[in-house]
């Protein structure tokens, strides 16, 4: 019985869906890390939140990496600008995949009720 699905995947990782566990894992190069889905969202934000466009033109060493933190899971990483705009990639992309699963289970849900 396969317990994990594959949700989203890009040429420097993929993410699966662990239905014993109900977390989303994520492998990206070396890392793997495990999230309750409220922990996803927050990393999701903080991925999000920083900021490529003035890092790209800030000309001091300082800008071209990035320190990546989990808390909750003691992942701590320095980044290069690229890994995190491809680390933002397939974290946006698995949010993308749980949304449109899930609106997709809404709608054959509610199909059956109507059968």
């Amino acid at each position: 019985m396969n317990t994990q699905n594959e949700l989203f995947s890009t040429a420097k990782g993929y993410s699966v869906q662990c239905d014993l566990t109900s977390r989303i894992i994520l492998h990206f190069g070396e890392i793997k890390a495990s999230f309750k889905i409220l922990d996803f969202l927050n990393f999701r934000r903080f991925i999000n939140s920083i900021d490529i466009h003035s890092k790209i033109f800030d000309l001091s060493d300082e800008s071209d990496y990035e320190f990546v933190e989990v808390p909750r899971l003691n992942m701590e990483h320095k980044m290069t600008l690229c890994e995190v705009i491809q680390l933002r990639e397939l974290v946006n992309g698995t949010h993308f995949a749980i949304e449109l699963n899930s609106m997709l289970h809404q709608v054959l849900f509610s199909e059956q009720e109507l059968v």
